[in-house]
This record gives structure tokens, sequence and C-alpha cells, in this order.
């Protein structure tokens, strides 16, 4: 049995009954296997601690310092215990390694690098830091396949000990037929889910271009710039069964994104692919890897809203194109982005991190 530590970048509910309320990644049950461990094959005894603390400190380490120190002085007495640590980002790793790089522990660090170590970063004194404690790490996992460019160019020492493992989605929690009842107002909508790294301006100067009736709800962000255009509705942070009706009811969803060399927006894509959504989104770097244009996905060029324009256009025109899209994302997540091929690729790369065979 290898014994595992996760260090985790968000704060997980502790219960004692598996909550319907969230996602895999967001809570810690007791007895049962965290997150993708579950779809583990082999014996894993893993101890999950989160970013809870003080709220002045949590502000703090997230909002000024932009990693978290006190979750891994929490754990620094008893790294002995463990064979393998896991940070997941290195918000969550930063200090682990640092430590590593002064003082050897028996236990190996992994990191699943989510933004590029300092959003790709490609000078300044954060960078060299990055570069430097990373010498400490012994493996990288990557959800965004063209990191491994940055990895080349900034990282070469990691190369090795780097593997692409595309993020999977929870496909039975996404599905949309037990979510709340609709409701009914008449007026037809299209979605946009999210706030951070959102290019807000393409998309609603591209719906502004649109001679339609059909409205653009945003969810889960609030821009005053967009107060009185004609047709757009921002409406704050819900439940997520809410989001998930919403969802549900739209026409169709849109995720417009900057594009970066890093991973975000993925989670938000496969969600709605797995509810049988039709999605057009920006074909940003983080999103390449996680659909098929024009078989599962419509992308459209970032920043460019001429071409987000023509591909609103053209599915707000054609709903057997919608229809399409929307019956083969969920299969084409099943058979290629499931939690489940994520858990095992995860589970084979970190075999082979405690066996010696990634140097």
């Amino acid at each position: 049995m290898a014994k595992v530590l996760m260090l985790v970048n968000w704060k997980v509910r502790y219960c004692n009954e598996v909550p319907d309320d969230l996602q895999p990644p967001d809570y810690v049950c007791k007895g049962k296997p965290y997150w993708f461990f579950r779809y583990a094959s082999g014996d894993w005894d893993v101890d999950v601690v989160d970013v809870k603390s003080l709220p002045a400190i949590e502000s703090f380490e997230k909002e000024r310092l932009r990693f978290y120190v006190l979750q891994t002085i929490k754990v620094l007495p008893r790294l002995g215990q463990y064979d393998l640590i896991i940070s997941h980002g290195m918000q969550s790793g930063i200090v682990l390694a640092l430590w590593r790089r002064l003082i050897h522990t028996r236990a190996k660090h992994v990191v699943f690098d989510i933004g590029s170590f300092n959003s790709a970063a490609e000078s300044g004194e954060a960078l060299r830091m990055m570069q430097w404690v990373s010498h400490s790490i012994d493996g990288i996992i990557y959800h965004t396949s063209s990191q491994i460019k940055y990895y080349e160019q900034y990282f070469p020492w990691l190369v090795d000990k780097s593997r692409f493992v595309p993020f999977g989605t929870d496909l039975d929690f996404f599905r949309t037929e037990e979510c709340a009842a609709s409701v009914n107002t008449g007026i037809p909508y299209i979605i946009c889910v999210g706030n951070a790294k959102r290019d807000w301006d393409t998309l609603v100067a591209a719906y502004k271009r649109l001679d339609t009736n059909v409205h653009l709800k945003i969810l889960g962000h609030v821009d005053q710039r967009f107060n009185g255009v004609p047709g757009v509705e921002m409406i704050p942070q819900v439940p997520v069964q809410e989001y998930k009706r919403l969802v549900r009811d739209s026409l169709f969803c849109v995720l417009p994104l900057e594009s970066f060399n890093y991973s975000f927006g993925q989670m938000t894509l496969m969600q709605e692919m797995a509810m049988g959504k039709c999605v057009v989104a920006a074909r940003a770097l983080s999103l390449v890897d996680y659909g098929v244009d024009g078989e599962t996905v419509l992308f459209y060029e970032p920043r460019n809203v001429e071409d987000c324009c023509d591909k609103l256009k053209l599915a707000l025109g054609d709903s057997r194109l919608r229809e399409r899209l929307a019956a083969e994302a969920p299969s084409w997540l099943r058979s290629n982005r499931s939690e489940k091929k994520m858990a095992r690729g995860v589970e084979a790369f970190l075999g082979d991190v405690l066996e010696g065979g990634i140097q």
C-alpha cells in the first residue's frame, strides 16, 4: 500500500456521507477513496489537506501571496509518514518544493501543474524562483498538451519527468435528468458560464451583431459595462443543481476564453458537453485537446469578434447541427476524456515515479 498526502489548492468538505451537491474533488468522505482514486486498481491510502485556515490568512495567501504557506507548514511534521506527496497546482506545491530543495524527504513529490508554474511566465523573479525550486520535483502531470513546449524552453530538466494526462470529467455527476424542473420564461437563451479569464468583450460584441430574440445569459459574472445591452442577462453564482438546470434549458452554451499556455476552462467545457449541450468555444490552447471541431464542439478563433459571431449564427440557425453535436459530445467524452480514463493515466504515472521509472 502506498501512503499518499494530497495537498489541494481549494477548500474541501470533510464528511461522513457522500454529498449530492458537490463534485468529487470538493469533498472527502470518510472511508471512501478521494476523487479519482476511486477508480484506482492499486491500493492507495490517501490523506487530503486543503487550504482552509482563518479567513484573513486565506485571503492573504490567495489574493496577495498567490500561494499557500500554512497548508504546507501544517504537514511538515508528518512528511515522514508518506511515500508520495501530490500537490494540485504550484500554489500548493511551491513551499514544499522549496523545503525539499533544502531538506531531503523520503517521500517523492508530484505536482499537477495546472498553471504552467506561474501562468507560463517567460521572465522575472517569480520564474527564476520556480526554476530553482522545481529541481526538487519528482514528477509533473499537465492537462494541456502545449505546456510541454514551455517546459522545453524554461524547465528542460523536467521534460523527462513530465506526462500529459488529459483531464477527465465525472459523466455521472453531470447528468441533467434529476435536476430541478424548468422555469419556462418563454424566452429562449444561450448561456455562458464562468468568471475568470473569460473574454466577455469579444462575446458581447459578437452577440450585439446578431439579429435575434434569443437572450444571452452570463452565469457567474456580473459586469456593469454590459448593463443595458439588449438581451444580455447577468446572473451571480448559483447552487450546482440550478447551474445544471440553466445549462440544460439553454439552446446551447458559449465558452469565450482567452488563449494561454496552461490549463483552464476545460472543466466547464466538458461539464456542458457531458450534459448533452452544443458548445461554441474559443479555440484556446487549453481547449483544443478536449473537443473535435465540428463534431463535438464549434470552435472560433480567440478574440475574433467576426468569427465568434459567425459560429453563434451557425448554432442559432441550425438546430440539426446543435442536436448532432449535443448527441456526440457525451459519448466522445466517455471514450476519451472520462474521469476514469484520467485516473488510470495518473495512477500509471504515480506508479512510475514511486518505482523510480521517472528520472
